[in-house]
């Protein structure tokens, strides 16, 4: 199981959170508390794999906290647990080191995907922060273009910029017309783990349904 430790200054929210990492059998809730200097002391001493990370944090905020986290503890994962979408704070997060942003309010199932994911070390990021880092890096330059997937016309797909590795594979199977059913057979992840991907994979692909997903995965992958 992944070793989490919680980073959040708000109590009630920090207590529904604890109640209901718990409740998951894929992570183990090492501790948590509501500081960043606290929450230095306790990486150091539980050695987490992972830390759901708030930024608005007191004494030391979770952009101190992480940037100081990574230069101690550079295998951690550090996974921005946060309200806040502006470019601005996106940034800084990155900056610090973060390796996914997941926006407050998700449910539990698609928290603990994220979780999953930036364990496996896949940058995940929610789409209300999708089209931030867009602009944040822009086109890919001729040496990132030649190593990224291209639509028929040659040119890199910007939409395909936002999918985890795990949503482009998601996808690519959704255009074979697969089912979520085989989709996490094929994968060995659960239908539960497939719907909350697919889910991500719709919002961030801006359609309406698997069917436009998967026409839009026609024109934009090059195998499919």
């Amino acid at each position: 199981m992944i070793r989490i430790l919680l980073v959040e200054d708000d109590e009630i929210f920090r207590i529904g959170l604890t109640i209901a990492l718990k409740k998951s059998p894929e992570v183990t809730l090492l501790d948590s508390c509501g500081d960043g200097e606290t929450a230095l002391k306790l990486a150091q001493a539980l050695k987490p794999d992972l830390i759901l990370m708030d930024i608005g944090l007191p004494v030391m905020t979770g952009i101190e906290a992480s940037k100081a986290l990574k230069q101690q503890l550079p295998d951690l994962k550090i996974l921005a647990l946060t309200s806040h979408t502006e470019p601005h704070i996106v940034n800084q997060i990155m900056d610090a080191g973060a390796d996914g942003f997941c926006l407050k309010g998700v449910s539990t199932e698609r928290l603990i995907v994220s979780i999953e994911e930036v364990y496996r070390g896949t940058f995940w990021v929610d789409a209300a922060v999708a089209e931030v880092l867009r602009t944040r890096f822009g086109p890919a330059n001729p040496a990132e273009a030649r190593a990224k997937p291209k639509n028929h016309e040659g040119v890199v797909p910007p939409l395909l910029n936002s999918l985890t590795e795990r949503e482009q594979e998601i996808l690519g199977l959704l255009a074979e017309g697969k089912k979520n059913s085989e989709i996490a057979e094929l994968l060995f992840i659960s239908p539960g783990t497939v719907r909350v991907h697919v889910h991500s994979i719709l919002n961030k692909l801006d359609v309406r349904d698997r069917t436009q997903a998967a026409l839009m995965a026609k024109r934009l992958l090059p195998d499919s």
